[in-house]
């Protein structure tokens, strides 16, 4: 139901202006000058449908209350509105976002602003932020390693839009001659109550994140900080570089200072890991004379858990499972919540898309490909598709996922085995 209140408001809303009298009219060309409200989005439609694996442990884990279901079938409306008022020193600009879903397990729908902040341009060089905004810190394109301030990315769907949080911040950007041609400096205050940011780590904390970030030749470098509070403190650094016009190398790396890990052996003993850790990534962007585009990254996730520790974890869900013990399994839900079901546990990773434009001059398509691999246990996911833009703003999308691996992998540990998945988005 708010899903429909949350749309009939934006539809509403210019019924609900003024109507003035034609003696009250008076025209001003400026006003046509530039366009001072600007609003754009999309409507989306999306078709799910995926094939259960009844043996597989995060499906035992999941359905272990339900009837016996080898298919899913899932029906996902979504609307996003962009708007944005920009004047000489000021601007105001929302995200609003709202998505109801249907599957055999029930419905659901939210409705949120990703964003909605002030912009003022108190000098040149300097702009002062208030409200909830979403940021886009580092350079890689699967994974987030510098997303001190943000929610990180679905290495499934890496371009979809993130919620935000709510902060104070400022941007003071300097322009130089030399070979330092540009420094720009982004202090971040995010605080964390029970009813503010209460998503982000521990309430009652005061977080303050800074990013540095350089222009050097041809070089973008970041340099990025958390302070000790929600999360624990944290640093980081990236870079891009073209090293020519078709071919980019970026890479990302962040120390976090005494991450804290549960970890659990196969009979559900829990004890809890401290330790700093250092994560990487290095990844490359290649375009050929074809519009063949390449993406390729390889990940190390610091905070991540070997094969063996994996392999633990799945096999307490298989004992719970197999026994019936339901402490047990919600033990092993509170465990996969922490950490162990969130994206991508594992440590080492491989991501490879691999798209063309208008292959064989047939306009309008884009066929891809996509694989996500964990290089510790060798269960990866497939992702072949296809895209539509022939239509005027509008957007079809075909898309499969096969997941692969063996018992006791993460990809052969997942509730489905395979996903078909339709997209008709409209933009506006």
């Amino acid at each position: 139901m708010k899903f429909f209140i949350f749309l009939g408001s934006f539809l509403i809303i210019p019924l609900s202006q003024p109507l003035y009298a034609a003696d009250d009219f008076s025209f001003d060309a400026s006003v046509f000058e530039k366009q001072v409200l600007e609003v754009n989005g999309y409507v989306e439609g999306r078709l799910e449908h995926l094939s259960l694996d009844e043996s597989a442990a995060l499906y035992q884990l999941n359905f272990h209350d339900q009837p016996a279901r080898s298919r899913l079938d899932r029906q996902t409306g979504t609307v996003e509105l962009t708007g944005r008022v920009q004047q000489p020193d000021y601007l105001l600009q929302f995200t609003a976002h709202a998505e109801g879903q249907h599957d055999q397990l029930g419905s659901g729908d939210e409705a949120d602003f990703y964003e909605a902040f002030l912009a003022y341009r108190t000098a040149p060089e300097l702009t002062l932020e208030a409200g909830k905004r979403s940021f886009k810190w580092g350079k890689a394109y699967a994974w987030n390693l510098l997303g001190f301030v943000e929610r990180p990315k679905d290495p499934n769907d890496p371009e979809l839009s993130r919620e935000g949080y709510t902060v104070l911040s400022a941007d003071f950007i300097h322009s130089l001659d030399g070979p330092l041609q540009t420094v720009a400096f982004t202090p971040v205050y995010l605080p964390v109550t029970e009813d503010i940011n209460s998503e982000y780590g521990q309430p009652e904390h005061n977080n303050v994140a800074a990013k540095l970030y350089l222009l050097y030749r041809d070089i973008d470098i970041d340099l990025a900080y958390l302070s000790n509070g929600s999360r624990a403190d944290r640093i980081g650094m990236d870079f891009a570089a073209n090293l020519s016009v078709n071919f980019e190398l970026h890479g990302e790396w962040s120390y976090i200072n005494g991450y804290t890990n549960p970890l659990t052996d196969a009979s559900g003993n829990v004890t809890s890991q401290q330790a700093d850790v250092h994560s990487y990534l290095l990844g490359l962007r290649y375009l050929t004379a074809n519009d063949t585009t390449t993406i390729i990254e390889y990940y190390r996730n610091g905070m991540g858990y070997s094969a063996a520790q994996m392999s633990d974890y799945y096999q307490l869900i298989h004992h719970a499972s197999e026994t019936n013990n339901d402490s047990l399994l919600q033990q092993a839900k509170s465990l996969g919540q922490q950490a162990y079901t969130k994206r991508n546990p594992g440590r080492q990773y491989l991501y490879v898309r691999i798209s063309n434009k208008e292959p064989f001059d047939i306009l309008y398509f884009t066929p891809a490909i996509t694989s996500i691999v964990n290089l510790d246990d060798d269960s990866y996911s497939l992702s072949p598709e296809l895209l539509y833009t022939g239509v005027t703003n509008m957007e079809l999308r075909f898309k499969a996922t096969v997941l692969t691996g063996k018992r006791l992998t993460e990809f052969g540990e997942k509730q489905s085995d395979s996903r078909l998945e339709m997209r008709l988005r409209y933009h506006f």
